[in-house]
C-alpha cells in the first residue's frame, strides 16, 4: 500500500524567519546523451526535510509517500483516519473522546514515535498548519483537510528538528494537494459500523479550471457522525465499570473500613446496584466513547504565472466543526464530603465521608464550537547569478484558531457541602421517602449547585517568510 523512497520527489518548503541560501549544492550525476540537443530539461523539486532544490534522486532522508491510490484502496475517508492507520504511526494517534475538556474532545491529532503530537510538525503543501488553540498552538488538527484535494502524504520518519525547530522532533507530514484539476465532482459516503451509533455521512464538491497560466481549484465538504457509547461497543455492563461515587450515597466507616448505605434505594435507582461491599454506579449505560459531530470545511487553491520564471500562489482554507460529547453526571470530588455524626440527615451516628454522584442534574455534557482560517499567499521563482539559477520563494501566513467549549451540569462542590451542613440534603434518605420523591427532593436542592463551565481560547498567528537556493559550485571527482 505504501511506496517507500530514500528521497520524495515532493514540493516541500519549511518555515524561514530569514532568507537563506544554499553554500553547497548536492553533487549529481546525469545521464549524457550523444546528442546533446536531444536532452530533455529536468525540472527541480524540493525536497521533504531539505531546504535545496535539486535534480538528483538520492537522498538520506526516509520518506514514505502514501499515494492517493493507495488512499483510494484503504477506505479511509480523511487524512486522520489513514494517518491513524499507517504503519509509519506505530504509537497510534488521537481522536477525540468524550471525558477530554477544553477542545481536546473536537480534535483529530498524529503522534509519530510516541512524543507526542506537539513533537510531530504537519505541513500542507510545505506551509505549517494553524495549530489548535487548547494545546498553546503546539499540534494541528488534520480534520483541516477536505480529503478530495489530497494528491499524496509524505511522511518524514526522522527527526527534523534542524531545519523545522522543536516541534518536528518526531518528524514531518507534508499533505500535498492537487494542483490540476478540471470540471466539476459531487460525491457522497456513507459508512455504517454495524454497531449502534457511529454512523458518518460525507458529502463534497470539487471544482477546478487549469491552463497554459494557472490553476483554481475549490473544495467544500460537509460531515455528519453520529455518538458511539460505551455500551454499544462493550455490551451490557461488560467492563464491569463501578464507581463509589454512585447517585445513592455511600457513606465511608473510618472505624471497620466499610461503607455504608441505603440499601432500598441501592438498585432501585437507575443504574445503581450493590457491588461489594458498596453501593456501585455503573457509569458505562450513560457515556459516550466518542461525541457527536459536524463538520464543515472549504478550500481555495490558485497558481497563476505572472511572467517566465514568475508564480502567484495563494491558497484559503477555512474549517468549523461541533462536537457534542457526553458523560457520566459529576461525581462530588473535587473536595471530599463529610457528615457530622450529630447531623440530623445521618443515619450512621458517626463522622465520616461521603462519595456521591449528582445524577439528578443530568449527564456531563459537553458542545465545543471550533473555527479556523488560513491564508497562504506568496511569490515563487527564479532568476540567473553569475551564471548559476537560484530559486526563490517569499510568503505571507496568516492564521487563526478560535475555541468555544461548554461543559453543562458541573457541580459546586462547597454549595453541597453547604446543603449538608445545614441539614438540607437527605443523602441516605432519613426521611423515608419513596425513590422518586427522594430524587426530586434532592435534585431541586441541587440545582443551587448545578453550574455551566465554559473555556475560549483564540490563537492568531502572522508569518513572512522567504529562501532562496541554488549552486554556489560544483565538487567533480
Amino acid at each position: 500500500m505504501f511506496d517507500t523512497n530514500k528521497l520524495s520527489t515532493a514540493v516541500k518548503r519549511g518555515l524561514l524567519l530569514a532568507g537563506s541560501a544554499s553554500l553547497f549544492a548536492a553533487p549529481m550525476a546525469l545521464a549524457q546523451s550523444d546528442d546533446e540537443n536531444s536532452a530533455e530539461p529536468v525540472e527541480k523539486i524540493q525536497v521533504t526535510g531539505s531546504r535545496i532544490k535539486r535534480v538528483d534522486l538520492e537522498s538520506v532522508s526516509p520518506v514514505t509517500v502514501i499515494t492517493a491510490e493507495s488512499i483510494a484502496l484503504s477506505g479511509d475517508t480523511s487524512v486522520a483516519l489513514v494517518l491513524r492507520n499507517s504503519s509509519i504511526n506505530t504509537f497510534g494517534s488521537f481522536r477525540g473522546q468524550s471525558g477530554y475538556g477544553s477542545g481536546a474532545s473536537a480534535s483529530s491529532e498524529v503522534n509519530l514515535r510516541g512524543l507526542g503530537a506537539g513533537a510531530t510538525l504537519v505541513l500542507m503543501d510545505g506551509r505549517r498548519l494553524p495549530g489548535l488553540g487548547y494545546d498553546g498552538g503546539s499540534s494541528s488538527d488534520m480534520s483541516m483537510i477536505p480529503m478530495s484535494i489530497v494528491e499524496r502524504i509524505e511522511i518524514l520518519r526522522d527527526g527534523a528538528s534542524a531545519i523545522y525547530g522543536s516541534d518536528a522532533v518526531a518528524g514531518v507530514i507534508n499533505i500535498i494537494t492537487k494542483k490540476q484539476f478540471d470540471g466539476v465532482n459531487v460525491g457522497y459516503s456513507f459508512e455504517d459500523p454495524g454497531a449502534d451509533g457511529g454512523n458518518s455521512s460525507k458529502y463534497n464538491f470539487s471544482a477546478g479550471v487549469t491552463n497554459d497560466k494557472g490553476s483554481i481549484v475549490f473544495i467544500a465538504e460537509h460531515e455528519n457522525t453520529q455518538e458511539v457509547s460505551d455500551v454499544a461497543v462493550s455490551g451490557e455492563n461488560a467492563l464491569d465499570s463501578y464507581s463509589t461515587y454512585s447517585p445513592v450515597a455511600n457513606f465511608y466507616d473510618t472505624d471497620t473500613s466499610s461503607y455504608l448505605y441505603n440499601e432500598d434505594l441501592c438498585g432501585d435507582v437507575a443504574d445503581t446496584s450493590i457491588e461489594s461491599d458498596r453501593c456501585g454506579y455503573y457509569y458505562g449505560n450513560t457515556t459516550w466513547l466518542y461525541g457527536a459531530s459536524e463538520k464543515n470545511s472549504l478550500m481555495t487553491k490558485i497558481e497563476y504565472e505572472l511572467a517566465e520564471n514568475l508564480q502567484l500562489i495563494t491558497r484559503f482554507s477555512a474549517l468549523q466543526t461541533s462536537t457534542d460529547t457526553r458523560y457520566a453526571a459529576t461525581p462530588v470530588s473535587t473536595s471530599s464530603l463529610t457528615i457530622d455524626a450529630d447531623n440530623a440527615m445521618n443515619p450512621y451516628g458517626q463522622d465520616g465521608s461521603v462519595y456521591f454522584r449528582t445524577s439528578s442534574l443530568g449527564t456531563r455534557d459537553t458542545t465545543t464550537e471550533k473555527t479556523t482560517f488560513e491564508m497562504v499567499t506568496g511569490l515563487e521563482g527564479y532568476t540567473d547569478i553569475g551564471g548559476n539559477e537560484w530559486d526563490w520563494q517569499v510568503y505571507y501566513q496568516r492564521t487563526s484558531a478560535k475555541e468555544e467549549v461548554f461543559n453543562y451540569n458541573l457541580v459546586n462542590d462547597t454549595v453541597v457541602q453547604d446543603l449538608i451542613d445545614t441539614e438540607q440534603l437527605d443523602l441516605f434518605n432519613v426521611q423515608g421517602l419513596s425513590t422518586d420523591d427522594w430524587s426530586a427532593y434532592n435534585a431541586e436542592l441541587l440545582a443551587s449547585a448545578d453550574h455551566t463551565g465554559t473555556y475560549q481560547s483564540t490563537q492568531m498567528r502572522d508569518i513572512i517568510d522567504g529562501s532562496i537556493s541554488g549552486e554556489v559550485s560544483r565538487i567533480t571527482s
